[in-house]
């Protein structure tokens, strides 16, 4: 049988806190895996959880680099960042 432990309020705080970020666009959740083969998960503007590597795109904008906390797509001939939102 599993022994319940109390959970302590300042992890239900932090677990129930608003988010701060802008969640109508598109969020980096994360990146992972290789220095070859590098990969990310976004959350889109829809909700729609998807993993990336370099060279798939987002709408018209292809990923052309990931890297450790953050992705770059090619957008209009200029090179936007996302970086992962800061819990805070």
């Amino acid at each position: 049988m599993a022994q319940e432990t109390p959970t302590p309020d300042a992890v239900i705080s932090a677990a129930t806190r608003p988010a701060t970020a802008d969640l109508t666009g598109l969020i980096l959740l994360g990146t992972f895996g290789s220095g070859d083969a590098p990969k990310a998960l976004v959350r889109t503007s829809r909700g729609k959880v998807q993993m990336l590597k370099i060279g798939d795109q987002i709408g018209r904008d292809p990923v052309i680099a990931i890297e450790d906390g953050r992705l770059a797509l090619a957008q209009k001939g200029e090179t936007r960042w996302l970086t992962q939102p800061v819990a805070q």
